[in-house]
């Protein structure tokens, strides 16, 4: 009965430290993908000023272009 107890015991604490383990891994994987969350924002946020500045250079070209064909 006793040897029958142990093996409980052992197996409930081999079960709790794979657990243990399983949290450790996925905090680790959400700070992962946080981090690369903030990174897409970055890149989303940068090409969204690039964008911005190459349409107002092809505003103000094609402006002078139409004005340079009506002349």
């Amino acid at each position: 009965m006793t040897d029958e107890k142990d093996k409980i015991i052992e197996d409930l604490k081999v079960k709790l430290d794979m657990a243990g383990q399983v949290k450790k891994s996925e905090v680790m994987l959400n700070t992962d993908l946080r981090e690369t969350i903030e990174k897409q924002k970055l890149h989303i946020t940068t090409l969204q000023k690039i964008n911005e500045d190459f349409s107002n250079k092809y505003a103000t070209l094609k402006v002078k272009y139409d004005k340079l064909l009506n002349e």
